[in-house]
């Protein structure tokens, strides 16, 4: 098997981005609002930035991206639809949690905000992961483990960069490393 380097790109950086984010979200709502808004935006940036770059380089394998659009109009039928809706509906609520944070606006708002996003990252995680699961032409990812593994992964990267970047914070823990070792 010979996989498209975009294809390679979009699984390592959306699963790392989506994994960052979903643990950014868990530590700031388990500290209850305890990062630094710089630092929650810094690392936010990052993990959206890198969630860009994979979707951006999912569009180079389709067979006419001008025709992209059409990906999210199967939402009944296709996980392929799945992860482009649900990645689109990530935006609007990770741009306004991390905005919410970096304004003051509130804890209630935040902690919405955060837990719409910590969904819709799951969400789009495991629909990823479903689109490999489907591909009965790749016999080892036709397997109702592949989800989960892709969900773990995605978690895992992210944890190894959420431990990076708080480090560079001055702000890394001993349970961070425990999470990036359990996971």
């Amino acid at each position: 098997m010979k996989p498209v380097f975009s294809v390679i790109l979009f699984t390592v950086s959306s699963g790392a981005g989506l994994g960052l984010l979903a643990l950014l979200v868990l530590l700031d709502l388990a500290t209850g609002g305890g990062l630094r808004s710089v630092h929650l935006l810094a690392i936010g940036v990052v993990a959206m930035g890198l969630v860009t770059v994979g979707l951006v380089s999912s569009t180079f394998h389709l067979a006419n991206p001008k025709n992209a659009w059409r990906a999210v109009t199967q939402f009944k039928r296709s996980w392929l639809s799945r992860e482009g809706v649900f990645a689109l509906l990530l935006y609007p609520a990770a741009i306004g949690y991390l905005g919410s944070a970096w304004l003051g606006l509130g804890a209630t708002l935040h902690t919405v905000l955060g837990l719409a996003t910590l969904v819709l990252a799951w969400a789009t995680l495991f629909s990823t992961g479903m689109i490999y699961a489907c591909l009965k032409t790749i016999p080892r990812w036709h397997s109702p483990l592949v989800p989960l593994n892709y969900m773990l992964l995605g978690h895992f990267s992210g944890a190894l960069l959420l431990l990076a970047m708080r480090a560079l914070q001055g702000g890394a823990t001993p349970r961070l490393v425990w999470l990036a070792l359990a996971l």
